[in-house]
């Protein structure tokens, strides 16, 4: 079956778009959050495309335009450890339509094949339903729930924390 996206790495010639984004506060409903600082946030994001740490993707539509959809990353969470941390966000006229699965199902392949990953993690707002059924989806199994952890739309709101292990993926 053909792959209806790719994952296209950034590179500095993508700063200003990611910068964009990484700064609308309506892409990022379910984070507390969301710097306005974009001067901030372009020194960040020049630093982890440059970095050996972190990588930084678009998520884009495999049609001749390369459409843009999102964006995901992916970036050592315990680097002694063998962890990664995943993270994405698909545009909201994109949503529903189980892009950000196929991406990140593309950038578990990555860590577990490539980067001989021993376990990737991801986190996410309580309330983002839409966003832990696609980490269950992934086989992703919630390990935790961080009390209280984020301060989210004037309230303290749990955050979960979701695993998957090599073991679990090659199975």
């Amino acid at each position: 079956m053909k792959e209806r996206i790719v994952l296209s790495l950034a590179t500095l010639d993508d700063v200003e778009f990611i910068v964009d984004k990484k700064t609308c506060t309506s892409l990022w409903s379910f984070e507390d959050f969301i710097s306005s600082d974009k001067e901030a946030v372009r020194t960040n994001v020049i630093e982890k495309i440059n970095s050996d740490w972190y990588k930084q993707y678009i998520i884009k539509l495999d049609d001749p335009e390369r459409t843009a959809i999102g964006e995901l990353h992916i970036h050592w969470y315990v680097k002694e450890r063998e962890s990664w941390e995943l993270g994405y966000c698909i545009f909201p006229e994109y949503r529903g339509q189980g892009f950000s699965v196929e991406a990140a199902k593309i950038a578990l392949k990555y860590a577990f094949e490539d980067w001989n990953a021993h376990k990737v993690v991801a986190m996410c707002n309580e309330f983002n339903t839409a966003s832990y059924k696609v980490l269950e989806r992934l086989g992703m199994v919630r390990e935790g729930i961080f009390r209280e952890e984020l301060h989210w739309q004037g309230k303290w709101v749990n955050q979960f924390f979701y695993c998957i292990l090599d073991s679990d993926y090659r199975k």
